[in-house]
């Protein structure tokens, strides 16, 4: 990533105008105010500093930068927020990522798209129009989604594209058409209901489309290229991540009109996996929005098993998966068109069942052959294995029950099978616990740390009048250490946010921001370091009287260390003795 992009969209675009699109701000004084994006609050504690380009929530503790509120505020990994942003500053990025496509393919997807609407609209998608009719997708559905209608012709798409300027390589290279064996092309879409899919930044990338008659699979996505790949994309994923993280959970589907349907009905935060078996990277952007995921699966035995998969790769991925069980409808679709489908739906979400449960239940009949019993029980067992003991454990007698065993026992037989995978751990999710846990129990950083990594970062010669050891030892908080050690080390500002953003790591930016928050709350300035020095530098030597003299109390103090307890009572009365 070239130094000079992210300077260059930093100089074109005021946070402020970024901000305001998502939260109604307020100036007072220099810094402006609003009520939280990241959390529920009804008194302002969200402030945006034009001045240092930084905002800091006071409330939950969130800060950055332009690129981590995007970030944040969109669900997006940073490269996708540095696009996005030189987007809408008009930036070229002068450096591409690896497998980032050539300028063109947005373009020529919008044109092929243009092209299925307005096909599905003319005579000949009369067959498109009243098979939609029959799955009661109305037309104004048509228009929200834009489906559209590839003709059944085999050049119809290519030489309108090619009309317009496109090479039959790049309608190739991009999945519109496949190569002819004599040169040119055809189209690969032909005789299908056409759904665009969009990757989370709202960048068209591909198509999925469903045949109405004839040979061929029923549906067919576009290949894998340098724009699409279907294992890092879920369909209408870029309409439901803001509902899927305000909900607090996920609806997973099968189908295109799964997705759809669930949309119409008011499950605005409803996905589809694209035909495919769940993967861990459509898994990982579901843990983006959400730590809950419902699958919703077709409730057929293949629909059934496929859910079981997704299942134990959202939980791996750190997702808690609950599998939704209905009996009336194959489908999601099927389901919520009936009369009461909507209660029957919500009847069923209240009622999915944990991973472990559903596994368990799944494999209850098989349990009870003789000829089937020992595979379905090791399938279980092993499944249960890979579980964190947090996610086991609540259902401990409701899976003895279903094995016909005591608690305890279904405790030893999976602690037995995670000793013969060599984990005692507990599977790929208890490897996360340790973080979870420092994560949560981790306190909010000393505010006058913060305001003195601040100051350090926004003045250069305040940087050199400082010596590292000094400040170092006056902090208490590890993460405002690092940032110091990170300050005064020799690097400049833009060498420290470039690693700190290849790295993913959002905690540097966190404490500047909430330390210019804290600056202009307080109407202090970078005059006051010397100041703030002072305090941190009395804040450690009370530290250390005070351990000393619990040493003094205890008899365990020696000559040296009551000497130092001497000169620190000296220099916190106002002494001229250093300490």
């Amino acid at each position: 990533m070239p130094d000079d992009d992210v300077r260059e969209i930093k100089s074109r675009l005021d946070i402020v105008d970024v901000v305001s699109e998502y939260v109604k701000l307020k100036r007072n004084g220099r810094t402006f105010w609003g009520c939280c994006p990241f959390h529920n609050e009804k008194t302002p504690s969200f402030s945006v500093s034009p001045e240092r380009q930084t905002f800091h929530c006071f409330g939950c503790g969130k800060g950055g930068d332009i690129f981590t509120f995007i970030m944040e505020v969109e669900h997006l990994e940073f490269r996708e927020a540095l696009e996005r942003l030189a987007e809408r500053a008009g930036v070229a990025l002068s450096q591409r990522g690896k497998g980032r496509p050539p300028k063109g393919d947005k373009e020529i997807n919008r044109a092929a798209l243009d092209f299925f609407i307005e096909s599905l609209n003319g005579a000949g998608g009369e067959p498109a129009r009243k098979y939609l009719e029959k799955r009661s997708i109305a037309p104004e559905d048509c228009r929200r989604f834009e489906l559209g209608w590839a003709p059944n012709s085999w050049d119809m798409l290519s030489r309108r594209l090619e009309k317009a300027g496109y090479g039959a390589s790049v309608l190739v290279d991009n999945g519109l058409a496949s190569a002819g064996k004599s040169g040119g092309c055809y189209d690969r879409f032909r005789g299908r209901l056409m759904f665009p899919i969009y990757n989370v930044t709202g960048r068209l990338v591909g198509f999925g489309g469903r045949i109405l008659d004839g040979e061929g699979a029923k549906y067919l996505n576009s290949p894998e290229s340098r724009l699409f790949n279907k294992r890092h994309n879920l369909y209408l994923l870029d309409k439901a991540k803001g509902p899927m993280s305000s909900m607090g959970h996920a609806i997973l589907v099968e189908g295109y009109f799964d997705a759809i349907r669930a949309h119409l009905c008011g499950y605005t935060n409803a996905v589809a996996s694209l035909g495919t078996s769940l993967t861990q990277e459509q898994a990982a952007l579901i843990k983006r929005m959400t730590g809950l995921c419902y699958v919703c699966y077709d409730s057929d035995s293949a629909g059934q098993e496929a859910s079981l998969r997704a299942m134990y790769v959202l939980q791996g991925e750190g997702v808690a998966a609950r599998r939704v069980v209905w009996q009336q409808g194959k489908d999601p679709d099927e389901l919520l068109l009936q009369p009461d489908g909507g209660e029957l739906f919500e009847k069923a979400l209240k009622s999915a069942l944990p991973l472990p449960l559903f596994h368990a239940q799944l494999r209850k009949r098989d349990m009870e052959d003789p000829l089937k019993a020992e595979a379905a029980r090791r399938d279980l067992l092993d499944g249960l294995a890979s579980l964190s003991v947090f996610d086991l454990t609540p259902y401990l007698g409701e899976l003895a029950e279903i094995l016909g065993i005591f608690p305890h026992e279904v405790q030893n037989l999976v602690a037995g099978r995670r000793t013969k995978k060599g984990d005692g751990s507990g599977g790929g999710a208890a490897g996360r616990e340790s973080f979870y846990a420092f994560g949560a129990t981790r306190g909010a950083e000393n505010d006058i740390e913060c305001m003195m990594c601040s100051m350090l970062w926004n003045n250069k010669k305040l940087r050199s009048a400082f010596s590292m050891e000094e400040l170092m030892s006056f902090m208490d908080d590890p993460d405002v250490q690092n940032v110091v050690y990170a300050l005064l080390g020799g690097d400049d500002i833009d060498a420290i946010e470039r690693r700190w953003q290849q790295t993913g790591e959002t905690r540097g930016m966190e404490i500047v921001a909430r330390g210019n928050g804290l600056l202009a709350r307080e109407g202090m300035n970078e005059e006051t370091a010397a100041e703030l020095a002072e305090a941190l530098r009395q804040r450690y030597l009370k530290k250390r009287k005070d351990l000393l003299l619990d040493k003094i109390r205890n008899g365990t103090i020696n000559e040296k260390e009551y000497e130092e307890y001497y000169r620190y009572i000296r220099s916190l009365k106002g002494g001229n003795t250093r300490a």
